[in-house]
């Protein structure tokens, strides 16, 4: 089943062409640029193609989550990409988004941060105003009732408007939505998914979430306890399951 808007298409792979020079994202699944041919409209897109499990075959396809995850983000006034359709075709099920032009990984600050070899992130946007930016968004996020688990530098893109960043939440198929205020433990789990590998930048991550207030006693321990078991499991499953990479 596909949505698009309120009305409902024939066929999704139908509606979508995949030029031959598309850009493919880097991710655990196919994330490939495209275009929507809608009524009159060609709209840029980028799809993400997830393999049909057993899991989802039983319960809700992961682009459907995706697409209930979005609106329901929207909804709260949190940026994701503009939803637009969502279906299972074939082996796969396929979420569609506007693309944004432009948008870069929240990743690129970090790794710049650890390494000023690699290259300079594409906003003249200092890492400073970019985590703060960050904590901010987090607790908008979990005040709204979203705990979104997976958290990481890849799923936040990072566009300019007028000199300052705005943030974007996608990959959003764990997200679960509730609603009332995250609970705490679900709360650290999240911030301690962003790969900030200094203390001094978490703790000015933590002071951006937690303002106007102080960071509570024992915040940024937590954070980082949680953060270096975060690292060690996902080696783990690098190591283990090298297909999934």
């Amino acid at each position: 089943m596909t949505w698009l808007g309120d009305s409902r298409a024939d066929s999704l792979r139908d509606a979508l062409e995949f030029p031959e020079e598309a850009a493919r994202h880097s991710g655990r699944h196919e994330v490939v640029d495209a275009v929507l041919a809608r009524g009159g409209e060609r709209i840029a897109v980028v799809v993400k193609k997830v393999p049909l499990d057993l899991r989802q075959r039983l319960t809700t396809p992961k682009a459907m989550r995706s697409l209930a995850t979005a609106r329901a983000l929207l909804a709260r006034g949190l940026a994701t990409p503009e939803p637009l359709a969502a279906e299972v075709v074939g082996q796969e099920s396929w979420y569609v988004a506007r693309r944004l032009e432009g948008a870069a990984q929240i990743r690129a600050w970090f790794l710049h941060r650890d390494d000023p070899a690699l290259p300079v992130p594409p906003f003249p946007i200092s890492f400073e105003r970019v985590v703060e930016a960050l904590g901010k968004l987090a607790r908008r996020m979990h005040d709204a009732g979203v705990f979104f688990r997976d958290f990481t530098d890849g799923n936040v893109l990072v566009t300019e408007k007028a000199g300052q960043p705005v943030l974007w939440l996608v990959d959003l198929n764990r997200a679960r939505v509730g609603d009332g205020s995250v609970r705490p433990v679900s709360r650290y789990r999240d911030l301690a998914r962003p790969g900030l590998n200094r203390s001094e930048d978490t703790n000015l991550f933590l002071s951006s979430y937690f303002s106007p207030g102080p960071v509570p006693k024992g915040a940024l321990g937590t954070v980082r306890l949680l953060r270096g078991r975060i690292v060690v499991w996902d080696d783990f499953k690098a190591f283990a399951r090298p297909w999934k990479r």
